[in-house]
């Protein structure tokens, strides 16, 4: 029983005919075709169709799969003296035309008898029904192609030429370009650091014994008002402001207590002494609340009518922690701005760590 199988394509179709060597037929996977009898190729628009036997089937598949190969990877592969005896032949006459050649009778003889030239679209075609062939496994499955690989030395005489001297000259070029751009750099000019020069002492003494120098810009010098004293020590008895600042919660220090002493009577009454001992003794102990941590004893000028005058640090610690004793809030500002013709005694006065309070006359 004759078998026939068929791939077909839009411009091509690929028909086998032939036999199978087993008995009976197995319906479940169907039947091998194993002995092919005849190969008919019918191209789209070509007359007439290429026929032939085993021989030239197994021609048409090694010569097709070989020609795709070279048109795909564009390397031409070596030619060995059995595939110049094959019956059929492909080759190249355009990018799109590709002529396919049939040899008649012996191959020796190698007369060509069928011509047909193929575009690409039937080319591939060729090459689909083909691939459909070698898929079918219940089709010749003893048939293979066989396939080499393409050598080192045959990859490098494919490639062309100027795709080998591309890479090479844009390297070159790049290169060039980079130098001609780096030589119009200008090379900077390195300086060392000049040394200080040191300040002659005769300028030096000109700017210290010049009066009208000229001061830093922005900075505009306040002149000291007459009467004040300009010691770093002195405190300004005047609740107006000087260089933006209120000078009026400063205390009486010692140049401005002597002279509070000197210029103001002291009292002598031992009763108005004890009176104003008492009283200041009750200020002292009302407004104090905050403790210290060592002795500290200031002496503490009080006028007649009971008001602070003014008070001088005596021991290092006084002058430390004055702002944990009363004595700044209790000074009569009002009075330091005054001429004080009040008399005046002075006292001692002693806050001790365990908070006690010991007030007497100086």
């Amino acid at each position: 029983m004759t078998i026939q199988r068929q791939y077909s394509l839009p411009n091509c179709k690929l028909i086998l005919q032939g036999l199978s060597e087993t008995g009976s037929p197995n319906l479940s996977q169907g039947q091998v075709l194993s002995i092919l009898t005849n190969a008919e190729c019918h191209i789209q628009g070509q007359e007439p169709s290429l026929t032939g036997g085993r021989d030239f089937f197994e021609s048409l598949v090694r010569q097709v799969s070989s020609y795709a190969q070279e048109f795909l990877s564009g390397i031409s592969l070596p030619r060995h003296q059995s595939e110049s005896q094959e019956l059929v032949h492909l080759q190249k006459i355009d990018t799109n035309l590709h002529r396919l050649t049939v040899f008649e009778g012996n191959v020796q003889d190698q007369k060509p008898g069928i011509i047909v030239d193929l575009n690409t679209v039937q080319l591939f075609d060729l090459v689909e029904a083909v691939d459909q062939f070698f898929a079918d496994s219940l089709t010749l499955p003893g048939f293979s192609l066989a396939v080499r690989p393409v050598s080192r030395k045959d990859a490098k005489l494919g490639e062309p030429v100027a795709q080998k001297v591309i890479p090479a000259a844009v390297g070159m070029s790049g290169l060039a370009l980079a130098s001609l751009a780096l030589f119009f750099v200008p090379i900077p000019e390195v300086q060392r650091p000049k040394d200080p020069q040191p300040q002659s002492n005769e300028s030096i003494n000109n700017l210290e014994a010049s009066p009208n120098s000229t001061s830093e810009p922005g900075f505009n010098p306040t002149p000291t008002p007459e009467g004040l004293d300009s010691s770093p020590n002195a405190t300004i008895n005047s609740s107006d402001e000087v260089d933006g600042v209120d000078t009026s919660e400063e205390t009486l220090t010692e140049e401005n207590s002597e002279t509070s002493l000197t210029t103001s009577s002291k009292i002598t009454d031992q009763a108005e002494i004890e009176r104003l001992e008492n009283l200041l003794s009750e200020k002292i102990n009302n407004a104090w609340t905050i403790g210290v941590n060592e002795a500290l004893i200031y002496r503490v000028t009080v006028a007649s009518d009971g008001s602070i005058i003014g008070y001088k640090p005596i021991n290092p610690a006084a002058a430390d922690e004055v702002d944990k004793i009363p004595l700044p809030d209790l000074l009569n500002k009002q009075a330091l701005g005054e001429e004080n013709n009040q008399s005046i005694v002075e006292f001692k006065v002693l806050f001790q760590e365990n908070g006690l309070l010991e007030v007497e006359p100086w």
